[in-house]
């Protein structure tokens, strides 16, 4: 989109369709591209507002009694909330938190309850969780345009990627001077309005690539099939590793007697490392449970692990290796999309990186307008004093 000061004024036609490329993908993506950086850097924060709007109902003070189990805390949430669907029971190690049910109404809109485990009484229930469901899909597209805005938001990720590599390009410059080095590493902030936008898009864009690159591969990866299937194929796995545990379940026996959802809990708890545990509620024919474990369950990431368990006996389904490790790189992959890896600071890099992302197709169109106008201005002057010297002879 823009012509380096260290660039020579000659450019071979490489570098011309490289600056084509860079200013015409950039123009036809932008706006998508500002949605998914800005959707997408909301989405970092969601499980910190989600805790955050349940305010105090996240602790509760430690009674000398029994727990209830799951299976009555659910059925207490069920009384309650009669217009609700429950599909998720959440619970911890530390004694002084509450329990969290995850559930939706008939519309499809999800909340979140805390409950206290040891009188079932419900706490609080949030809608932050529909809330950052809606963002998710605006990030993806899938909201309001469904399969057409996803598939729209595949392309522009493909163009903002090339755009990241083309614009390094541009950036580069053909020498390596004091005054170069100066002009591609620091903003001018006393100079013209021109100069300043102009540094803006240059040098965060520069400082951003690394992380820019990695948000949008991963992206990539988590959207579109086919980079998804190549990248298992390349790590040894196999992609929809879900699935192959869902279909993997023992068949039904009526003869048997299910174990209780706490023999579940508590073997998983019992694991150093396990915080949370996490637990999808089965329906009443369902011979398996899913599982998370970890030290923490986020809305869509984890530092833990994914689980089939077997409700006869409560103990986990055995799967290949293959699946574990497909488990491993999806679980991998969505922590480093969505800064869920080095606490705070891959949140905060992931933040800036986004903004960053999001504030380039604004910089770069008006380093485009602003030429473009002034190329207006000067064919606009070169009329005028070409009309006024035929006036004048």
């Amino acid at each position: 989109m823009n012509t380096h000061p260290g660039k020579t004024k000659r450019q071979s036609w490489l570098s011309r369709l490289n600056s084509w490329l860079h200013l015409w993908l950039g123009i036809s993506s932008g706006i998508v591209v500002i949605v998914v950086a800005l959707t997408g850097t909301l989405f970092v924060y969601c499980d910190d507002i989600i805790d955050a709007m349940a305010g105090k109902a996240r602790y509760i003070t430690v009674k000398n009694e029994r727990k209830l189990s799951p299976e009555e805390l659910i059925a207490a949430f069920n009384r309650e909330h009669p217009q609700l669907k429950a599909f998720s029971f959440q619970t911890y190690k530390d004694p002084s938190r509450s329990a969290r049910i995850g559930a939706a109404d008939k519309a499809g809109h999800f909340s979140f309850t805390w409950m206290d485990p040891y009188s079932g009484q419900s706490l609080t229930t949030s809608g932050a969780y529909y809330f950052f469901y809606v963002v998710a899909h605006v990030h993806s597209g899938e909201m309001p345009f469904g399969k057409t805005g996803n598939l729209i938001v595949q392309i522009a990720t493909w163009i903002f990627l090339i755009e990241l590599i083309t614009g390094l390009i541009l950036w580069w410059p053909s020498r390596w001077t004091p005054a170069t080095r100066k002009q591609s590493f620091r903003i001018k902030w006393n100079a013209s309005f021109k100069r300043v936008n102009y540094d803006l898009h240059n040098v965060p864009g520069f400082y951003s690539l690394l992380p820019a690159l990695m948000l949008t591969i991963t992206g990539l990866i988590i959207i579109n099939d086919t980079v998804k299937s190549a990248t298992h194929q390349l790590l040894g796995s196999k992609p929809d590793a879900f699935k192959t545990m869902r279909s993997k379940t023992p068949p039904y026996d009526s003869s048997k007697q299910f174990v209780p959802l706490v023999n579940i809990v508590d073997d998983l708890l019992k694991d150093p490392a396990t915080r949370q545990v996490r637990l999808s509620i089965p329906k009443d024919s369902a011979t398996a449970v899913l599982a998370m474990a970890g030290r923490e369950l986020g809305l869509k990431a984890m530092d833990g692990r994914m689980l089939m368990v077997n409700r006869y006996d409560g103990r986990e389904i055995p799967f290949p290796e293959t699946i574990h490790r497909s488990l491993r790189i999806d679980g991998m992959n969505m922590n480093i999309h969505i800064g869920f890896w080095g606490g705070w600071v891959g949140k905060i890099i992931t933040t800036i990186a986004g903004l960053i992302c999001a504030t380039l197709p604004i910089t770069g169109f008006l380093i485009w307008w602003g030429r473009k106008k002034s190329k207006k201005n000067q064919r606009t002057a070169t009329s005028s004093f070409i009309t006024h010297t035929a006036s004048v002879s």
